[in-house]
């Protein structure tokens, strides 16, 4: 779907226009002023098959931009996990506000750590599950929360997976030009900074031998491009070389659930592992 500037900033307006208590008003606004285009383009992963009956888990929902974009737009019954660290306070519900719009919205989550702690939910008990820009953050296990994510996934459930793509272009040109290419130590620790991107073949495999078949796969260009125009010009012909297949700078992923899955831990993925360890229990 193309968005007209004019849908485009007026969904801008709104999701900004909410306040967040403790939360960084700076930050927040760089961070959605990045990530729209993405938010819009995981919005239109929605299988059309659910409705207001369908149960849908959001798993890292904070600063809930998407989740409001999800309540504005789509009908569903929507549930909402974070995760801020051990010491995080027992009252896991937090309020936005927007004078602008006169709305007021509650998210009540779950308070849990993604690839460390069974999920708090039970088997086969949500329709779609959202994992989006999640996967890179890991630090060791990827594969124990796709399994959670299986578990409580009804048959024929869905999930969606957004996360940059390691082969975007701009990786490419930096390395070309000697720059690196990893992410920056975070403030925030370990969590806070990307610990391992996927290209999209990986992230296929991964899903596929988990109890997933993907129903759509594909990068695009999202947010802003951070390379100065100088380089755009010299490697103009390179660019458009790297820019003609699967070199977006996000992957999105539709899967749908058609088994049950065993925590395997593939081989390609996973070293110095003793292979009595390669099976998750």
């Amino acid at each position: 779907m193309i968005y007209s500037k004019a849908d485009i900033d007026s969904v801008m307006d709104y999701l900004g226009s909410f306040t967040m208590p403790h939360f960084d008003d700076s930050e927040r606004s760089q961070y959605l002023n990045f990530s729209l285009d993405r938010f819009l383009k995981t919005l239109e992963l929605f299988p059309r098959d659910i409705d207001e009956n369908s149960r849908v888990l959001e798993l890292g929902s904070s600063p809930y931009f998407m989740s409001l974009l999800i309540k504005k737009s789509r009908k569903c019954q929507l549930d909402f996990a974070n995760f801020f660290g051990k010491d995080r306070h027992a009252v896991n519900k937090e309020l936005l506000t927007s004078e602008k719009y006169n709305e007021r919205h509650s998210f009540t989550f779950k308070h849990f750590n993604v690839e460390k702690d069974v999920f708090p939910y039970r088997n086969d008990s949500y329709d779609l599950v959202l994992f989006c820009e999640i996967i890179e953050h890991l630090t060791v296990d990827p594969v124990h929360s796709l399994v959670q994510i299986n578990r409580i996934l009804k048959d024929g459930g869905y999930v969606i997976i957004t996360t940059p793509n390691v082969l975007r272009y701009e990786n490419i040109l930096k390395l070309i030009l000697g720059e690196n290419i990893h992410d920056h130590y975070s403030g925030y620790g370990a969590y806070g900074r990307h610990n391992r991107e996927y290209t999209p073949r990986e992230l296929r495999r991964l899903i596929e031998g988990l109890g997933f078949r993907v129903v759509r796969l594909y990068t695009k260009v999202t947010g802003s491009i951070h390379i100065d125009a100088f380089s755009i010009k010299r490697f103009r012909g390179l660019i458009q070389l790297l820019t003609t297949r699967n070199r977006g700078s996000n992957i999105f992923l539709l899967a749908q659930k058609v088994s049950g899955a065993d925590g395997t831990y593939p081989r390609w993925l996973f070293e110095s592992m003793h292979d009595s360890a390669r099976k998750k229990k």
